[in-house]
C-alpha cells in the first residue's frame, strides 16, 4: 500500500527545486508550515531523510533524497499525463469508439462520417465492426460496440433506444438491357414474372422480398448469394432483379455488365436507417460527437441526393 500522496512528492519536489520551503511555498502560494508538516510526514513514512538543512544556507537533498525525487518527478510526470489522458477521455479529444453497421450503411454512412469526425478528432481510435443484424445485436448487448447505424429490423424497445436517421423507399436494380430500364418509374406490375435474387439471409424483421410478397408479387428466387457484389452480378447478367436501399455505387457490376436503378412507383414499405445504443450504458461525448456527424444536415442531403439521383 503507498504511504504517501503526490501532494507530498509535489512538495518535495518543488523544495528541491527551488532549495528550500520558503522559496518552494512562494511558488506554490502555499503556506511555508504546510510544506514544512508534509516533509516532515513523508520522511516519518518513507524511513528517509530527504534533505540535509542548513541554517541560513538552505536545503540540500541527502543521496537518499536525490535518488527518490527523482523517482518522485519520474510519478508526478506519469501522473500528469494521466490527468489530461483522463481530461481528453471526458471532453471527447481522445479514446475509443466502437462501431456496428451493415456493409451498404458502412460505405454510404458510417465510412463519411469516420473520414470527417478523424479530422476534427486525431487522436481518437475508430474500430468498425460489419456483420448481420443478429450478430451485431449481440454485440451491442456485449458492449462490444458503442453503437449501431444499422436498418430497423425489430429493435428490442426495452433494451435498445432507437432514432430514426434516414428512412428509404426501395429501389429496383435491374440490367440496362432490360426493358424496363427505359421507364423512370417502375410499376409493381411490370415485376410480374421476373425472377428476383436475394441478399440472404435477410436477418428478422420484413426483408426485401417479404415486402414484395406483402403487396401482391410473388416472384421465384432462382438466386441467392451473401454477396451483394454476386447478386448484382446475377442482375447484370439478366437474371431477374432485386431491390435495394441505395443504387450501386458503380453502374457496372464485377463482370462489367450495366445496370439500373429505378424507384417503384407503389409505396411497398420504407427501411429505416436507425442510430441504435443500449439504453443502461453511458453514452459519452465521443459517440454523441460522431453521432452528430452522422445527423448532419449535409450527410442526410448527400444520402437522399443518392436516391433522388435514381429517379432521374
Amino acid at each position: 500500500m503507498v504511504s504517501f500522496t503526490l501532494r507530498q512528492l509535489t512538495y518535495l519536489s518543488e523544495t528541491a527545486r527551488q532549495g528550500g520551503i520558503a522559496q518552494a511555498a512562494r511558488r506554490l502560494n502555499i503556506s511555508a508550515a504546510t510544506i514544512a508538516s508534509a516533509l516532515d510526514k513523508l520522511e516519518a513514512v518513507t524511513g528517509l531523510t530527504l534533505f540535509d538543512r542548513f541554517p541560513a544556507q538552505g536545503m540540500r537533498l541527502t543521496r537518499a533524497g536525490e535518488e527518490f525525487t527523482a523517482q518522485a518527478n519520474a510519478l508526478l510526470a506519469q501522473a500528469g499525463t494521466l490527468n489530461q489522458h483522463a481530461a481528453d477521455l471526458a471532453s471527447g479529444r481522445a479514446g475509443r469508439l466502437h462501431i456496428g453497421t451493415h456493409h451498404a450503411l458502412a460505405q454510404r454512412i458510417v465510412l463519411p462520417a469516420v473520414l470527417a469526425f478523424r479530422k476534427s478528432h486525431p487522436d481518437v481510435r475508430i474500430e468498425v465492426k460489419e456483420a448481420d443484424y443478429p450478430a451485431l445485436i449481440d454485440m451491442l448487448d456485449a458492449g462490444e460496440v458503442d453503437v449501431l447505424v444499422v436498418f430497423d429490423q425489430g429493435l428490442d424497445q426495452g433494451r435498445h433506444e432507437a432514432e430514426v436517421l434516414l428512412e428509404l423507399r426501395p429501389l429496383v436494380l435491374l440490367s440496362a438491357s432490360n426493358a424496363l430500364a427505359a421507364k423512370r418509374l417502375i410499376s409493381l406490375s411490370d415485376l410480374g414474372g421476373l425472377p428476383y435474387i436475394a441478399v440472404s439471409p435477410a436477418g428478422p424483421g420484413p426483408s426485401y422480398l417479404q415486402l414484395l410478397q406483402a403487396a401482391g408479387v410473388h416472384p421465384e428466387v432462382p438466386f441467392q448469394s451473401q454477396s451483394r457484389e454476386l447478386v448484382q452480378a446475377y442482375v447484370g447478367k439478366g437474371f431477374g432483379f432485386t431491390l435495394a436501399g441505395f443504387p450501386p455505387i458503380q453502374d457496372r457490376t464485377t463482370e462489367g455488365d450495366l445496370i439500373v436503378a429505378r424507384p417503384l412507383e407503389e409505396s411497398i414499405g420504407q427501411y429505416r436507417v436507425v442510430i441504435a445504443r443500449p439504453r443502461q450504458a453511458v453514452q459519452t461525448a465521443l459517440i454523441d460527437r460522431f453521432l452528430e456527424i452522422c445527423r448532419s444536415p449535409t450527410s442526410i442531403s448527400d444520402l437522399t441526393g443518392i436516391q433522388k439521383s435514381a429517379n432521374q
